[in-house]
């Protein structure tokens, strides 16, 4: 199957849409992991928001890309390109494909194509973070390439 991916500035209606769910989304993968109440947990999420994209789509060394297959969205993915001592690197704040998207190699389509991004970019290191209960994307980072660099763990006591 011969698939084309390409990454778009996203759009402010795709922003307006993708911010609020987000949130949502990123407040319940702190509560999976036990990191978060769940009544605290939207506002964790809100204010981690605010404080990473404090101007939307216009902060400063933040991209949000809709990601295309062909001419049709199947996901987002935001980025943060910075210099790190000297060393271009950037990071994966999000990368989502829609729920009917997944399973089809688009995932590692996606990932090639950043990667020929950040080349593009002279990005010398490209890191992300990954909930330990999200298998399926610790597998396709591993299948990519990525190597794990730390692990946060936590042992709850009754």
């Amino acid at each position: 199957m011969s698939m084309t991916i390409n990454l778009r500035p996203m759009n402010k209606e795709t922003f307006n849409s993708y911010y609020q769910t987000s949130i949502e989304d990123y407040a319940e993968q702190h509560v999976i992991a036990g990191n978060w109440k769940e009544e605290d947990a939207r506002l964790l999420a809100k204010n981690q928001f605010e404080q990473l994209l404090p101007n939307g789509l216009h902060t400063n060394e933040h991209t949000l890309f809709s990601i295309h297959e062909d001419e049709v969205n199947i996901g987002v993915l935001w980025l943060h390109v910075y210099t790190n001592n000297g060393v271009k690197q950037m990071f994966i704040y999000d990368i989502k494909l829609d729920e009917n998207q997944r399973g089809n190699g688009y995932g590692t389509s996606t990932m090639e194509t950043l990667e020929d991004y950040a080349q593009g970019e002279e990005v010398k290191q490209i890191q992300l973070h990954v909930f330990a209960h999200n298998k399926r994307a610790i597998a396709l980072y591993k299948k990519v390439g990525y190597e794990v660099s730390g692990n946060y763990m936590i042992k709850n006591l009754s």
